[in-house]
Protein backbone atom coordinates (compact mmCIF):
# COMPACT_ATOMS: atom_id res chain seq x y z
CA UNK A 1 0.00 0.00 0.00
CA UNK A 2 1.37 3.39 -1.00
CA UNK A 3 1.78 6.18 1.59
CA UNK A 4 -1.31 8.37 1.95
CA UNK A 5 -1.50 11.98 0.83
CA UNK A 6 -0.97 13.16 4.42
CA UNK A 7 2.22 11.11 4.80
CA UNK A 8 3.52 12.44 1.47
CA UNK A 9 2.87 16.09 2.41
CA UNK A 10 4.39 15.58 5.86
CA UNK A 11 7.49 14.01 4.34
CA UNK A 12 7.88 16.69 1.68
CA UNK A 13 7.59 19.50 4.22
CA UNK A 14 10.38 17.97 6.32
CA UNK A 15 12.45 17.52 3.17
CA UNK A 16 12.49 21.31 2.77
CA UNK A 17 12.91 22.13 6.46
CA UNK A 18 15.97 19.89 6.76
CA UNK A 19 17.37 20.71 3.36
CA UNK A 20 17.95 24.06 5.03
CA UNK A 21 18.79 23.04 8.57
CA UNK A 22 20.83 19.83 8.11
CA UNK A 23 23.22 21.55 5.75
CA UNK A 24 23.73 24.47 8.10
CA UNK A 25 24.07 22.19 11.16
CA UNK A 26 26.79 20.13 9.50
CA UNK A 27 28.89 23.26 8.88
CA UNK A 28 28.03 25.07 12.10
CA UNK A 29 31.28 24.34 13.94
CA UNK A 30 33.29 25.07 10.76
CA UNK A 31 31.42 28.36 10.24
CA UNK A 32 32.26 29.69 13.69
CA UNK A 33 35.74 28.18 13.63
CA UNK A 34 36.54 30.28 10.55
CA UNK A 35 35.30 33.36 12.42
CA UNK A 36 37.68 32.54 15.28
CA UNK A 37 34.89 31.65 17.73
CA UNK A 38 34.66 27.86 17.34
CA UNK A 39 33.26 27.48 20.87
CA UNK A 40 30.10 29.34 19.79
CA UNK A 41 29.26 26.51 17.38
CA UNK A 42 29.54 23.82 20.06
CA UNK A 43 27.65 25.91 22.62
CA UNK A 44 24.90 26.67 20.11
CA UNK A 45 24.38 22.96 19.43
CA UNK A 46 24.38 22.18 23.14
CA UNK A 47 21.78 24.91 23.83
CA UNK A 48 19.54 23.66 21.02
CA UNK A 49 19.51 20.13 22.35
CA UNK A 50 19.37 21.22 26.01
CA UNK A 51 16.19 23.25 25.51
CA UNK A 52 14.82 20.48 23.34
CA UNK A 53 15.02 18.32 26.48
CA UNK A 54 13.62 20.92 28.85
CA UNK A 55 10.62 21.80 26.70
CA UNK A 56 9.66 18.26 25.58
CA UNK A 57 7.19 17.61 28.43
CA UNK A 58 5.31 20.80 27.53
CA UNK A 59 5.51 19.87 23.83
CA UNK A 60 3.78 16.59 24.70
CA UNK A 61 1.00 18.46 26.48
CA UNK A 62 0.61 20.87 23.55
CA UNK A 63 0.57 18.12 20.90
CA UNK A 64 -1.85 16.03 22.95
CA UNK A 65 -4.25 18.96 23.35
CA UNK A 66 -3.95 20.76 20.02
CA UNK A 67 -2.67 18.08 17.65
CA UNK A 68 0.52 17.39 15.74
CA UNK A 69 -0.19 19.84 12.93
CA UNK A 70 -0.29 22.92 15.16
CA UNK A 71 2.82 21.72 17.00
CA UNK A 72 4.74 21.38 13.75
CA UNK A 73 3.59 24.74 12.40
CA UNK A 74 4.81 26.60 15.47
CA UNK A 75 8.04 24.61 15.71
CA UNK A 76 9.05 24.88 12.05
CA UNK A 77 9.16 28.69 11.94
CA UNK A 78 12.09 28.74 14.38
CA UNK A 79 14.28 26.89 11.86
CA UNK A 80 14.04 29.84 9.48
CA UNK A 81 14.74 32.31 12.30
CA UNK A 82 17.80 30.38 13.51
CA UNK A 83 19.49 30.10 10.11
CA UNK A 84 18.71 33.71 9.18
CA UNK A 85 20.23 35.16 12.36
CA UNK A 86 23.39 33.02 12.21
CA UNK A 87 24.82 35.69 9.92
CA UNK A 88 24.97 38.15 12.81
CA UNK A 89 27.82 36.08 14.37
CA UNK A 90 26.84 37.73 17.66
CA UNK A 91 27.42 35.06 20.34
CA UNK A 92 24.63 36.22 22.65
CA UNK A 93 22.09 36.50 19.82
CA UNK A 94 23.13 33.06 18.55
CA UNK A 95 22.68 31.61 22.03
CA UNK A 96 19.21 33.20 22.33
CA UNK A 97 17.94 31.88 19.00
CA UNK A 98 19.49 28.49 19.79
CA UNK A 99 17.26 28.38 22.88
CA UNK A 100 14.18 29.19 20.78
CA UNK A 101 15.16 26.62 18.16
CA UNK A 102 15.42 23.95 20.87
CA UNK A 103 11.88 24.81 21.99
CA UNK A 104 10.66 24.81 18.38
CA UNK A 105 12.36 21.50 17.65
CA UNK A 106 10.58 19.82 20.58
CA UNK A 107 7.23 20.96 19.17
CA UNK A 108 8.17 19.96 15.63
CA UNK A 109 9.36 16.42 16.39
CA UNK A 110 6.78 15.52 19.02
CA UNK A 111 4.12 16.74 16.60
CA UNK A 112 5.69 14.84 13.70
CA UNK A 113 5.80 11.46 15.42
CA UNK A 114 2.28 11.92 16.79
CA UNK A 115 0.94 12.91 13.36
CA UNK A 116 2.72 10.09 11.50
CA UNK A 117 1.42 7.37 13.85
CA UNK A 118 -2.13 8.77 13.87
CA UNK A 119 -2.10 9.04 10.06
CA UNK A 120 -0.88 5.44 9.62
CA UNK A 121 -2.37 1.99 9.79
CA UNK A 122 -0.75 -0.30 12.41
CA UNK A 123 0.60 -2.57 9.68
CA UNK A 124 2.31 0.32 7.88
CA UNK A 125 4.09 2.17 10.70
CA UNK A 126 7.49 1.03 9.45
CA UNK A 127 6.80 1.63 5.77
CA UNK A 128 5.37 5.11 6.34
CA UNK A 129 8.18 6.02 8.72
CA UNK A 130 10.65 4.72 6.12
CA UNK A 131 9.05 6.86 3.42
CA UNK A 132 9.24 9.90 5.69
CA UNK A 133 12.87 9.17 6.55
CA UNK A 134 13.78 8.71 2.89
CA UNK A 135 12.42 12.10 1.85
CA UNK A 136 13.74 13.95 4.88
CA UNK A 137 17.16 12.31 4.39
CA UNK A 138 17.15 13.25 0.72
CA UNK A 139 16.58 16.88 1.66
CA UNK A 140 19.32 16.69 4.29
CA UNK A 141 21.78 15.09 1.86
CA UNK A 142 21.10 17.73 -0.79
CA UNK A 143 21.47 20.41 1.87
CA UNK A 144 24.86 19.16 3.09
CA UNK A 145 26.31 18.74 -0.42
CA UNK A 146 24.77 21.89 -1.91
CA UNK A 147 25.79 24.13 0.98
CA UNK A 148 29.34 22.74 0.82
CA UNK A 149 29.47 23.54 -2.90
CA UNK A 150 28.08 27.05 -2.42
CA UNK A 151 30.44 27.79 0.47
CA UNK A 152 33.33 26.81 -1.79
CA UNK A 153 32.12 29.35 -4.38
CA UNK A 154 30.73 32.20 -2.26
CA UNK A 155 32.07 31.57 1.27
CA UNK A 156 29.43 31.43 4.05
CA UNK A 157 27.26 34.55 4.00
CA UNK A 158 25.15 34.27 0.81
CA UNK A 159 24.71 30.47 0.97
CA UNK A 160 23.45 30.60 4.55
CA UNK A 161 21.05 33.44 3.73
CA UNK A 162 19.76 31.39 0.77
CA UNK A 163 19.34 28.28 2.92
CA UNK A 164 17.25 30.10 5.52
CA UNK A 165 14.29 30.17 3.12
CA UNK A 166 13.97 26.38 2.69
CA UNK A 167 12.36 25.92 6.15
CA UNK A 168 9.78 28.54 5.15
CA UNK A 169 8.75 26.33 2.22
CA UNK A 170 8.29 23.41 4.59
CA UNK A 171 6.28 25.61 6.96
CA UNK A 172 3.86 26.55 4.16
CA UNK A 173 3.39 22.90 3.15
CA UNK A 174 2.43 21.95 6.71
CA UNK A 175 -0.62 24.23 6.42
CA UNK A 176 -2.13 21.82 3.87
CA UNK A 177 -2.19 18.85 6.30
CA UNK A 178 -5.38 17.63 7.94
CA UNK A 179 -5.67 18.43 11.64
CA UNK A 180 -5.48 14.96 13.21
CA UNK A 181 -6.24 14.90 16.93
CA UNK A 182 -7.27 12.07 19.23
CA UNK A 183 -10.97 11.86 19.90
CA UNK A 184 -10.89 11.30 23.67
CA UNK A 185 -9.93 14.05 26.07
CA UNK A 186 -7.37 13.54 28.84
CA UNK A 187 -8.20 15.27 32.10
CA UNK A 188 -4.66 15.50 33.52
CA UNK A 189 -1.87 15.74 30.96
CA UNK A 190 0.76 16.62 33.54
CA UNK A 191 0.01 13.41 35.46
CA UNK A 192 0.81 11.43 32.31
CA UNK A 193 4.08 13.32 31.91
CA UNK A 194 5.08 12.34 35.44
CA UNK A 195 4.05 8.72 34.92
CA UNK A 196 5.95 8.44 31.62
CA UNK A 197 9.13 9.81 33.23
CA UNK A 198 8.76 7.42 36.21
CA UNK A 199 7.83 4.37 34.10
CA UNK A 200 10.62 1.79 34.50
CA UNK A 201 9.65 0.03 31.26
CA UNK A 202 9.66 3.29 29.30
CA UNK A 203 13.02 4.32 30.75
CA UNK A 204 14.57 0.96 29.87
CA UNK A 205 13.31 1.26 26.29
CA UNK A 206 14.52 4.87 26.23
CA UNK A 207 18.10 3.58 26.49
CA UNK A 208 17.76 2.56 22.81
CA UNK A 209 17.03 6.15 21.87
CA UNK A 210 19.83 7.50 24.06
CA UNK A 211 22.38 5.20 22.41
CA UNK A 212 21.27 5.95 18.85
CA UNK A 213 21.35 9.71 19.32
CA UNK A 214 24.64 9.53 21.22
CA UNK A 215 26.05 8.26 17.92
CA UNK A 216 24.35 11.14 16.08
CA UNK A 217 26.18 13.50 18.44
CA UNK A 218 29.44 12.07 17.10
CA UNK A 219 28.18 12.53 13.53
CA UNK A 220 27.65 16.28 13.94
CA UNK A 221 30.49 16.84 16.41
CA UNK A 222 33.74 14.90 16.18
CA UNK A 223 33.36 12.95 12.91
CA UNK A 224 33.40 16.07 10.64
CA UNK A 225 36.65 17.07 12.37
CA UNK A 226 38.06 13.58 11.77
CA UNK A 227 37.15 13.80 8.08
CA UNK A 228 38.75 17.23 7.81
CA UNK A 229 41.96 16.00 9.48
CA UNK A 230 42.30 12.87 7.30
CA UNK A 231 40.92 13.96 3.92
CA UNK A 232 40.69 17.78 4.09
CA UNK A 233 37.82 20.24 4.47
CA UNK A 234 36.32 19.73 0.96
CA UNK A 235 35.55 16.10 1.83
CA UNK A 236 33.51 16.95 4.94
CA UNK A 237 30.34 17.57 2.93
CA UNK A 238 30.86 14.58 0.63
CA UNK A 239 31.47 11.97 3.34
CA UNK A 240 29.02 13.49 5.85
CA UNK A 241 26.29 13.34 3.22
CA UNK A 242 26.41 9.52 3.46
CA UNK A 243 24.57 9.83 6.77
CA UNK A 244 21.66 11.21 4.73
CA UNK A 245 22.13 9.50 1.35
CA UNK A 246 22.00 5.92 2.68
CA UNK A 247 18.81 6.57 4.70
CA UNK A 248 17.34 8.16 1.56
CA UNK A 249 18.18 5.07 -0.49
CA UNK A 250 17.29 2.33 1.99
CA UNK A 251 14.98 3.56 4.79
CA UNK A 252 11.74 2.95 2.87
CA UNK A 253 12.72 -0.67 2.24
CA UNK A 254 14.15 -1.22 5.74
CA UNK A 255 11.15 0.40 7.42
CA UNK A 256 8.84 -1.88 5.42
CA UNK A 257 11.04 -4.87 6.32
CA UNK A 258 10.60 -4.05 10.00
CA UNK A 259 6.82 -4.34 9.53
CA UNK A 260 7.44 -7.94 8.41
CA UNK A 261 10.22 -9.30 10.63
CA UNK A 262 9.66 -7.09 13.66
CA UNK A 263 11.29 -4.03 15.14
CA UNK A 264 13.27 -5.89 17.83
CA UNK A 265 15.39 -7.83 15.32
CA UNK A 266 16.15 -4.67 13.38
CA UNK A 267 17.26 -2.84 16.53
CA UNK A 268 19.66 -5.66 17.51
CA UNK A 269 21.12 -5.70 13.97
CA UNK A 270 21.58 -1.95 14.10
CA UNK A 271 23.43 -2.11 17.42
CA UNK A 272 25.80 -4.69 15.94
CA UNK A 273 26.57 -2.35 13.03
CA UNK A 274 27.22 0.53 15.44
CA UNK A 275 29.73 -1.51 17.46
CA UNK A 276 31.64 -2.64 14.36
CA UNK A 277 31.57 0.92 12.98
CA UNK A 278 32.94 2.36 16.22
CA UNK A 279 35.77 -0.18 16.27
CA UNK A 280 36.60 0.96 12.72
CA UNK A 281 36.84 4.57 13.92
CA UNK A 282 39.48 3.56 16.46
CA UNK A 283 41.76 3.02 13.46
CA UNK A 284 40.47 6.13 11.66
CA UNK A 285 44.00 7.46 11.05
CA UNK A 286 43.86 5.02 8.14
CA UNK A 287 41.40 6.48 5.63
CA UNK A 288 39.88 3.10 4.75
CA UNK A 289 38.70 2.45 8.32
CA UNK A 290 37.29 5.97 8.63
CA UNK A 291 35.20 5.46 5.48
CA UNK A 292 34.14 1.97 6.63
CA UNK A 293 33.00 3.38 9.98
CA UNK A 294 31.03 6.15 8.26
CA UNK A 295 29.29 3.65 5.96
CA UNK A 296 28.35 1.33 8.83
CA UNK A 297 26.97 4.17 10.96
CA UNK A 298 25.10 5.52 7.94
CA UNK A 299 23.49 2.09 7.38
CA UNK A 300 22.60 2.08 11.07
CA UNK A 301 20.90 5.44 10.55
CA UNK A 302 18.96 4.04 7.57
CA UNK A 303 17.64 1.28 9.85
CA UNK A 304 17.06 3.09 13.11
CA UNK A 305 15.41 6.28 11.94
CA UNK A 306 12.28 4.57 10.60
CA UNK A 307 12.39 1.71 13.11
CA UNK A 308 12.56 3.84 16.26
CA UNK A 309 9.67 6.02 15.09
CA UNK A 310 7.55 2.97 14.18
CA UNK A 311 8.47 1.25 17.46
CA UNK A 312 6.71 4.06 19.37
CA UNK A 313 3.54 3.20 17.46
CA UNK A 314 3.94 -0.48 18.40
CA UNK A 315 4.22 0.10 22.14
CA UNK A 316 1.92 3.10 22.72
CA UNK A 317 -1.81 3.64 22.73
CA UNK A 318 -3.98 6.63 21.84
CA UNK A 319 -3.74 8.10 25.36
CA UNK A 320 0.01 7.85 25.97
CA UNK A 321 1.42 8.27 22.44
CA UNK A 322 2.53 11.90 22.78
CA UNK A 323 3.97 11.34 26.26
CA UNK A 324 6.05 8.30 25.29
CA UNK A 325 7.18 10.20 22.20
CA UNK A 326 8.24 13.20 24.29
CA UNK A 327 10.10 11.02 26.81
CA UNK A 328 12.04 9.26 24.07
CA UNK A 329 12.88 12.55 22.38
CA UNK A 330 14.11 13.93 25.70
CA UNK A 331 16.38 10.93 26.19
CA UNK A 332 17.59 11.09 22.59
CA UNK A 333 18.56 14.70 23.05
CA UNK A 334 20.40 13.92 26.28
CA UNK A 335 22.34 11.41 24.18
CA UNK A 336 23.32 14.08 21.65
CA UNK A 337 24.40 16.55 24.34
CA UNK A 338 26.38 13.87 26.18
CA UNK A 339 28.24 12.99 22.98
CA UNK A 340 29.00 16.65 22.24
CA UNK A 341 30.29 17.25 25.77
CA UNK A 342 32.47 14.12 25.69
CA UNK A 343 33.77 15.16 22.27
CA UNK A 344 34.80 18.53 23.68
CA UNK A 345 36.44 16.98 26.75
CA UNK A 346 38.42 14.38 24.80
CA UNK A 347 38.92 16.28 21.54
CA UNK A 348 42.65 15.48 21.65
CA UNK A 349 42.05 11.85 22.69
CA UNK A 350 39.68 10.76 19.95
CA UNK A 351 40.13 7.00 20.47
CA UNK A 352 38.85 7.46 24.02
CA UNK A 353 35.64 8.96 22.59
CA UNK A 354 35.03 5.84 20.49
CA UNK A 355 35.76 3.47 23.39
CA UNK A 356 33.27 5.37 25.56
CA UNK A 357 30.75 5.15 22.71
CA UNK A 358 31.15 1.36 22.48
CA UNK A 359 30.58 1.14 26.22
CA UNK A 360 27.36 3.20 25.87
CA UNK A 361 26.01 0.81 23.21
CA UNK A 362 26.86 -2.29 25.25
CA UNK A 363 25.16 -0.88 28.36
CA UNK A 364 22.02 -0.17 26.32
CA UNK A 365 22.02 -3.77 25.05
CA UNK A 366 22.28 -5.10 28.60
CA UNK A 367 19.28 -2.96 29.60
CA UNK A 368 16.97 -3.86 26.70
CA UNK A 369 17.69 -7.54 26.01
CA UNK A 370 15.62 -8.82 28.98
CA UNK A 371 12.66 -6.70 27.77
CA UNK A 372 13.10 -7.93 24.22
CA UNK A 373 12.37 -11.48 25.39
CA UNK A 374 8.77 -10.30 25.81
CA UNK A 375 6.34 -10.00 22.91
CA UNK A 376 5.55 -6.48 21.71
CA UNK A 377 1.97 -6.87 22.95
CA UNK A 378 3.24 -7.59 26.46
CA UNK A 379 5.56 -4.55 26.39
CA UNK A 380 2.64 -2.40 25.23
CA UNK A 381 0.48 -3.78 28.06
CA UNK A 382 3.17 -3.02 30.67
CA UNK A 383 3.47 0.57 29.39
CA UNK A 384 -0.31 1.08 29.34
CA UNK A 385 -0.43 -0.04 32.99
CA UNK A 386 2.40 2.26 34.01
CA UNK A 387 1.28 5.26 31.88
CA UNK A 388 -2.51 5.51 32.05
Amino acid sequence: MKPSKEIKILSLSFLFIFLGFAGVQQYLTSFFSEAGIAEVGFRSLILIYLFFILFNPLAAVFASKYGGKKSMLIGSIFYFIFIFFLLSKSPYLIYLISVFLGIGASLLWTGQNSFLIRASDEKSYGKNSGFFTSLQSFGSAVGVVLLGFLIGKFLFKLPILFFSFFPLMGFLLLFTLKDLKKEEKISNNFRLIKKSILSLTALRLASIYFAVQFIFGLVIGIIPIEIKNIFGAPCVGILSSLFYILPFLFSYYLGGLSDIIGRKKMIILSFFLIIVGLFSFIFSNHGFFLILGIILLAINSAIMRPVTAAFIGDISNSKNLEFITALFWMVQTIGVITALLISQLFIYEIKTIYLISIFVILISLVIILPLFRLKIEKIKEKLSQEIY
